[in-house]
């Protein structure tokens, strides 16, 4: 169960900052964005695949995700962690891999415990403007919610909320 939608706040330029409460232990939340067994029930749109899912959960590990389309298109995210301080933080890098080089976001995922609600905050930032933008206009907001609504859904699944 989550507490409502996912917030996307533009905070700058080059910042956004996503938001969310889910009903679970933060320890639980930890668990199912870290592992893979728990990643491929929950990220992207419910339409895509999530076809790759290759996580190295540890300083200078590098992640890798691809989703699959209906239509059998591909769309491939990667990137590697920076800092990783369990379950409270982690740090790492995001690229959309047909933008190429240049275009990484750095993403700071926080995970605050209070009440048996455990809040995400994941600030974003973008090399430019321009890439901010263009991440907002690719539908991240609609994208960031079906996926933390899935997410949701797992956690309740798995004793959470």
């Amino acid at each position: 169960m989550s507490t409502g939608r996912t917030r996307v706040e533009v905070v700058s330029d080059r910042e956004v900052v996503l938001t969310r409460a889910f009903s679970a232990p933060r320890r639980l939340v930890w668990e199912a964005m870290s592992r893979p067994e728990y990643v491929r029930r929950w990220y992207g749109l419910k339409i895509l695949e999530l076809v790759v899912c290759e996580i190295d959960h540890r300083v200078g590990g590098r992640w890798r995700f691809v989703l699959r389309a209906p239509d059998g298109a591909e769309h491939a995210y990667s990137g590697v962690y920076r800092e990783i301080v369990p379950p409270d933080r982690v740090v790492h890098t995001e690229n959309y891999e047909p933008l190429g080089p240049g275009h990484e976001i750095e993403v700071t995922t926080t995970l605050e415990e209070t009440s048996g609600l455990t809040r995400l905050t994941a600030r974003l930032v973008y090399p430019s403007k321009a890439d901010r933008d263009g991440h907002l206009q690719a539908g991240m907001e609609v994208g960031a919610n079906e996926s933390h609504d899935r997410l949701a859904e797992l956690l309740a699944g798995l004793g959470g909320g």
